[in-house]
């Protein structure tokens, strides 16, 4: 029984993984999340755990994919007002801000990730 339910989470592994492909970027965080999940019970971690599961189960394909898809949306959001012809310092405002977030956001998972 354990081996065919192994079997069925291993092809639900590979089916999820090519979606993740085939959608790239615009991948639905909880496909992501799914595969993360599927992965961590196929090989579990076996490190401290005082830094706590989340932080040694990071998935880098979900940071990436969810990074690319917000910058993807700031496209969106950048082209939306070009074409509604908002004035420019309010487009750069709106751009800097994200900008810092993300910058802020990418220095912080990387110490998280540096920490295991």
């Amino acid at each position: 029984m354990e081996n065919r339910t192994q079997a069925l989470e291993s092809r639900r592994l590979d089916l999820l993984e090519q979606q993740a492909a085939l959608y790239g970027p615009s991948t639905e965080p909880a496909i992501l999340i799914e595969i993360a999940e599927l992965r961590h019970k196929a090989r579990p971690f076996h490190g401290d755990p005082q830094h706590g599961s989340f932080v040694n189960s990071l998935d880098f394909d979900l940071v990436r994919s969810s990074v690319a898809a917000l910058l993807m949306r700031v496209g969106s959001i950048e082209t939306y007002n070009l074409l509604d012809k908002k004035s420019r310092w309010l487009r750069q405002l709106i751009h800097d801000i994200w900008m810092c977030a993300m910058s802020i956001a990418i220095i912080v998972i990387i110490i998280l990730l540096l920490q295991k």
